[in-house]
């Protein structure tokens, strides 16, 4: 990205803080590419001066005096104070007031682009690069700022991946790829930078419904009743898991096992290393759509209606979870909470411990098809062909993307920078927040 002057970078925070306190407005639906229409607002121009009536805090701050010319001389702290005091006084300033004083005049600039100063105000965003006084924080603060406006607004730049011959109804993604798997049979690997198609597994005979992967191994499931774990360096078969009497609807696994479950109403468990069968557990009177490992712990869906919670070691029932009045059809479980989404249109959080349904979030209009959430917001997709990202801790909608497929939504992941998202209409929609920006900072 390239470096604008720091004028420009002060006036575009400026705007946006603007922007951000005084345009409320509902949302709206997107256009056909899914991004946003960009919002101006007219621009209010502020005027300082350097004598000490033209800042009340500053006036406060300097004692009153007959002699007018001597006041003023000394109106400005930064004059009377080293410029170690200086920045501790600024660095307690918030994003407004810095904006504020960049504009009072050339000292006051200088001091509010202290390095220091944008450091401790970068202490806000959960930074995953280790600090040094290197870097330009400036930079980096305006970066993340941009980012989280991005998300405020819903401003995205789209992307679709062609190449799937039918419907999509699984993906996984990390920074550099896109893993996918589709109704055609196949499982596409696609470059996260060009989103070019690089390489084509064939392996099941029926619809790849599900997938989940590692640096070693990935694992899918068909509706071939067959399970396939991959090598991930040689892309080539190591294994393939034979049991189950239906579709496998889900899978998981972590260092010891991998775990399925399937449309014949079980969760099978199998040893990681040697594929060999080690529990089959009974779960539901209904299709078991959806699982979810966190250490011992799995948590399962289904289309009766119900959440189980299991204990992987003894293959023991811990929990029921009821509140839906719907088949579910996803559910995701971190440990701390469980979200899931049902076809009675709402999505659910829950206490895993207490079994109570904490909050409900109504606004899709058909089955909630997928989800997944981190400890900000939740993001859903649904058969109303929608994409929503929702407060997790209020329930509150934020986001309401309505035009990126044309067809049922099957799958939706996320992470700060994107959200990707499969679809019946054979295409896979990259929504990214961070077009033009530093990414090497996220």
């Amino acid at each position: 990205m390239p470096h604008h002057s720091n004028s420009t970078m002060t006036d575009e925070f400026y705007n946006m803080r603007k922007q951000h306190k005084h345009n409320k407005y509902s949302l709206v639906t997107k256009t056909r590419r899914g991004m946003r229409p960009m919002r101006t607002t007219t621009k209010r121009r502020i005027r300082y001066s350097s004598s000490v009536s033209s800042s009340s805090t500053v006036s406060k701050a300097i004692p009153h005096t007959q002699n007018t010319k001597k006041a003023t001389s000394f109106s400005d702290f930064t004059h009377l104070f080293p410029h170690e005091i200086s920045f501790q006084i600024m660095a307690h300033l918030d994003l407004e007031s810095l904006c504020e004083i960049a504009k009072v005049s050339k000292a006051w600039y200088f001091l509010s682009k202290s390095n220091e100063i944008w450091r401790q105000q970068c202490s806000i965003w959960n930074l995953s690069f280790r600090p040094s006084y290197q870097l330009d924080y400036y930079h980096i603060y305006k970066q993340h700022y941009l980012l989280k406006q991005r998300w405020d607004y819903g401003r995205v730049a789209t992307h679709y991946l062609i190449g799937h011959i039918d419907s999509v109804y699984c993906l996984q993604f990390d920074s550099s790829k896109i893993v996918t798997g589709s109704r055609d049979r196949t499982i596409k690997f696609w470059n996260l930078e060009t989103y070019q198609c690089t390489q084509t597994l064939v392996g099941h005979e029926g619809s790849v419904l599900c997938l989940e992967y590692n640096d070693r191994i990935m694992v899918s499931g068909s509706s071939d009743t067959t399970i396939i774990v991959w090598n991930m360096k040689t892309c080539q078969p190591i294994m393939r898991l034979r049991g189950h009497t239906a579709g496998v609807l889900d899978v998981c696994f972590n260092e010891q096992v991998i775990i399925s479950c399937s449309k014949d109403r079980t969760i099978r468990i199998w040893d990681i290393n040697n594929g060999q069968l080690l529990n089959t557990i009974m779960a539901h009177r209904g299709p078991v759509n959806a699982i979810q490992l966190f250490e011992n712990k799995l948590v399962s869906a289904s289309g009766d209606a119900f959440i189980k919670m299991w204990d992987i070691t003894t293959g023991e029932c811990l929990r029921q979870f009821e509140g839906h009045t719907r088949g579910l059809a996803c559910v995701r479980y971190d440990g701390h909470r469980i979200v899931s989404g049902s076809n009675d249109k709402t999505i659910k959080v829950w206490n895993p411990e207490t079994g109570e349904c904490i909050m409900s979030c109504e606004g899709h209009t058909d089955l909630v098809r997928t989800l997944n959430f981190d400890e900000n917001r939740i993001v859903s997709a649904s058969y109303d062909q929608s994409i929503r990202v929702w407060d997790i801790k209020t329930g509150a909608c934020l986001l309401n993307f309505q035009s990126g497929h044309t067809s049922w939504v099957f799958d939706v992941h996320f992470d700060s920078t994107r959200i990707v998202s499969a679809s019946q209409d054979q295409r896979v929609l990259v929504m990214d927040f961070t077009f033009g920006l530093d990414t090497q900072y996220f």
